[in-house]
């Protein structure tokens, strides 16, 4: 047996520290009420370069959202990145073409039916951009048959943003044909619903009907998206499998601010919770085993999470 020692011993190769895959909620955690950015675009992008030559690894930038692809897409381009997008709450994985091809499996065929969970994944284009969209719950309009099938479930269906007149959805910010086209017309596996007219003991009922119909209700930023996706998570750990096939197996990093993030946080190896300004933490998300309270309040919290990443050794991840 040699030693370290020794004349024409090998040293032992230390193992390469794991690629970081960094997921982001997006409204009040990336973005503040206004739609604004904690930092400039550039700004935001030479930080995770930076935190890419700190660790040495990769890292690759996804969003988890209750918005639609369309919409994440929009805000991808105004960032100047790419990546994987959970949207609709998990109601559906999107990856470009490219990253679908390098698993073993041809999971970018136009429409190609996956066994396992028995549904089609699709090619939607983007401009130039093809992404391969993989559904992970039903369409909203069999949610719609179900809201419609209880009485205690009608104040949501009342209040599903997409069912609005034009006049209605303008007062409730989305101002042009585009954003409308691109929250409600391109949101195909959830609704969003407006929870201003629900009074509390109203929504405590909408929230029990749906969890005894498999549905889930929960609060992201201003808004309600009932669906009947398993979650930010569920789609986080499809996300991770699919990295795993393309031999990636990275350290995954989560960030939100609401009750809808809760799972998203609880799937990731490292949990970042956004203090709410005026609100704190929310309690659902302060309750999660390891997860670290961020100390800048609001979107600010977004760098701070940047900075004790680029601090925090990757083999502690």
């Amino acid at each position: 047996m040699t030693t370290g020692g020794a004349r024409g011993a090998v040293a032992p190769t230390a193992p390469s520290p794991a690629p970081l895959l960094l997921v982001s909620d997006v409204d009040g955690t990336l973005l503040d009420d206004r739609g604004q950015l904690p930092v400039s675009p550039a700004t935001l992008r030479a930080a995770l370069a930076a935190l890419a030559r700190t660790r040495g690894t990769p890292v690759y930038f996804a969003l988890a959202s209750s918005r639609t692809v369309r919409e994440l897409v929009v805000l991808q381009r105004a960032l100047g990145v790419r990546g994987p997008l959970i949207a609709e709450d998990g109601g559906v994985l999107a990856l470009d073409v490219d990253d679908m091809r390098r698993a073993p499996h041809d999971a970018a065929r136009d429409r190609e039916r996956d066994p396992e969970h028995d549904v089609e994944r699709e090619i939607v284009r983007f401009g130039r951009r093809p992404l391969v969209c993989e559904p992970l719950a039903p369409r909203a309009a069999a949610l719609r048959q179900v809201l419609r099938s209880d009485e205690a479930l009608a104040p949501l269906l009342a209040a599903d943003a997409a069912a609005q007149g034009t006049s209605q959805q303008e007062a409730l910010g989305f101002r042009s044909r585009g954003a409308r086209r691109r929250a409600l017309v391109s949101r195909h596996y959830s609704l969003l619903v407006d929870p201003t007219p629900l009074d509390g003991a109203t929504l405590a009922r909408a929230r029990t009907a749906c969890a005894a119909h498999g549905l889930h209700c929960l609060r992201g930023g201003r808004w309600l998206t009932v669906s009947g996706a398993a979650g930010k998570g569920a789609a986080l750990m499809h996300l991770r499998n699919h990295l795993a096939m393309c031999d990636v197996s990275p350290t995954i990093a989560a960030i939100g601010n609401e009750e809808n993030d809760r799972s998203l946080l609880a799937a990731a190896d490292v949990a970042f919770v956004i203090d709410n300004p005026g609100r704190g933490p929310h309690p659902a998300l302060a309750g999660i085993a390891g997860a670290i309270i961020l100390q800048v309040p609001g979107t600010g919290g977004w760098m701070d999470m940047l900075t004790r990443l680029t601090t925090r050794a990757p083999e502690h991840d």
